[in-house]
């Protein structure tokens, strides 16, 4: 009697406890899982969501049912703001995917399109998602096959069959949000980082300020977040042979994914609107000095070529030496300012994505009539004049600015010597 007394009040004591975890994590939600209500100073920054980005988005998404779709990596994800005010289709998802390829970014929005019923896409493509290593082979007939564990939480698979796993995913990712450790430790720090405005955070549709950063400029200034990711670039630039096709082709699974999306997107009447993201200057520079800068001006026309095929009319293309790549860092030691349009090399802030914003979207947008000259809209009858026009202004730049292309030229040699 006594052991059957003993295990139901442990019984109940364990059940107790397990409802307490489940609920805490519930209500603070700190991967943005379940769309509880954020309040301020419990659950309204969610310091430890881009942990769990890629098992989040894709279920998040078709809770905000959007009637519009941001695409892309890690740069539109920080740059594009879903509640601005430019866009007339609401609610917008943002549902790019920092690290992700080009097969993985279409994936995402071929789910969305499955359950959802948005009208317009904004995709931002990559030079470096399309890139090939030269010992990587190709199928021209079909889309890869991967198995990943980003795939069990999708709807369909890439050729449109009904997902076998995805209701046992939704299960199993949901519960561990609810009653893992991991969660548990995540709705504390949570809780604990409420008090830091500047932590990182997810918003309920999918944006990421990216205001973490501003802590690094304000310790340690906005240059140390330059050095770092230009070091990154010229090392992945310098690392292989890169082309864009698979050898012996002029096919690529990056070049097909996107095709196949755009394809699946205007079957269900969604415009689709294809960009290429802005780099700062140092950026393209990097492009220059190692070399690849016709392969960047080959994937230009490829994606050009693609939009036409598939029924769009221009792709706009704001990776250009202007006003805006060419902002200059801080003056060294002023650690408290950081730079307006730029948090490093490779990604743009909120201010400028707004003004992308003002130029992609209808007419009469805040801002577009101010910036009529950024961006370019660019087609297969204009592409050359586009291409040439970069070439005079990227070497204007490097005549003015000298110390900045000597400095990178060392580092690209340098790097050249760790990558024989």
């Amino acid at each position: 009697m006594r052991a059957s007394f003993f295990f139901q009040s442990w019984l109940a004591s364990l059940l107790l406890l397990l409802f307490l975890v489940a609920g805490a994590n519930y209500l603070v939600d700190p991967y943005g899982l379940f769309n509880t209500p954020r309040v301020t100073g419990i659950n309204e920054m969610k310091p430890v969501a881009g942990t769990r980005v890629r098992v989040v988005k894709p279920y998040q998404v078709l809770q905000a049912q959007p009637r519009a779709l941001i695409v892309g990596n890690s740069r539109p994800e920080m740059g594009l703001d879903p509640s601005h005010p430019c866009w007339s289709s609401k609610p917008v998802y943002n549902l790019a995917v920092p690290g992700a390829g080009v097969y993985m970014q279409a994936r995402f929005a071929q789910h969305a399109l499955v359950a959802t019923q948005p009208n317009l896409i904004l995709w931002g493509v990559d030079f470096v998602d399309f890139l090939v290593g030269p010992e990587e082979d190709g199928d021209p007939f079909m889309l890869p096959l991967l198995d990943e564990a980003f795939e069990q939480r999708l709807l369909t698979s890439p050729q449109q069959r009904t997902s076998r796993v995805y209701q046992w995913r939704f299960l199993k990712d949901h519960l561990s949000s609810l009653l893992s450790m991991d969660a548990l430790t995540g709705s504390v720090r949570t809780v604990w980082g409420q008090g830091n405005m500047n932590s990182s955070n997810r918003t309920g549709l999918g944006f990421n300020p990216a205001r973490e950063y501003l802590d690094i400029i304000q310790s340690e200034g906005q240059g140390v977040l330059f050095q770092q990711k230009r070091k990154q670039i010229v090392a992945t630039l310098t690392r292989k042979k890169w082309g864009i096709y698979h050898a012996g082709t002029r096919w690529s699974r990056e070049f097909e994914a996107l095709k196949n999306a755009i394809i699946r997107g205007r079957e269900q009447g969604v415009r689709v609107v294809i960009f290429i993201n802005p780099y700062h200057a140092e950026y393209l520079q990097s492009i220059r000095l190692t070399g690849k800068w016709i392969l960047f001006e080959n994937w230009k026309r490829e994606i050009v070529r693609i939009a036409s095929e598939q029924g769009i009319g221009s792709v706009w293309d704001f990776s250009g030496f202007d006003r805006y790549s060419s902002e200059s860092l801080p003056v060294e030691g002023k650690h408290a300012t950081a730079m307006k349009w730029f948090w490093e090399p490779a990604h743009y802030r909120k201010g400028l994505g707004d003004l992308m914003l003002g130029r992609m979207l209808e007419e009469g947008c805040p801002g577009g009539g101010e910036v009529a000259d950024y961006g370019f809209a660019v087609s297969p009858m204009n592409i050359d004049l586009h291409l040439e026009q970069g070439r005079l202004a990227a070497a204007e730049y490097e005549s003015v600015h000298v110390e900045v292309v000597s400095r990178l030229k060392k580092l690209v040699e340098e790097q050249r010597w760790s990558n024989p």
